[in-house]
């Protein structure tokens, strides 16, 4: 399973590490900034989507945002079953608005908590954006 998150963002890398941590060889990381042109990793990624949120490829479909953390929590025996709870409604549609907002403040939330993240630069901030997956 193909890991697709931003390289520039250091709470992203962050995260991929800890993914790392919990999945290890189950998921394969792919900064998408070290494509010239990301329909490289899948032809139906873009370049603004991976910007603003995470993607998952697994068996040649792609996940974003949430949607990508339920495929990923799914290789985990334990959260398998409360995965499935995504696509009842109106669920998913709530967790997707989460995930927009924490997405749309990482930088902010990332001081917050005082998380050292010296990569995280312009490049964490998604002014504005519109989901493309």
């Amino acid at each position: 399973m193909k890991v697709v998150f931003d390289g520039h963002c250091g709470i992203c890398q962050a995260s991929m590490v800890k993914l790392f941590e919990m999945f290890g060889t189950q998921i394969e990381p792919v900064d998408f900034r070290t494509y010239d042109n990301v329909a490289q990793i899948h032809p139906d990624l873009r370049e603004t989507a991976c910007k603003a949120r995470m993607h998952v490829i697994k068996n040649d479909r792609v996940y974003g945002g949430a949607e990508a953390v339920v495929q990923l929590m799914g290789l985990h025996s334990f959260y398998r079953w409360p995965t499935k709870l995504y696509y009842l409604p109106p669920i998913g549609w709530i967790t997707e608005r989460i995930y927009d907002w924490v997405s749309h403040n990482r930088f902010k939330l990332s001081k917050l908590l005082g998380l050292k993240v010296p990569a995280c630069t312009d490049a964490c901030q998604i002014h504005s954006h519109k989901k493309e997956d």
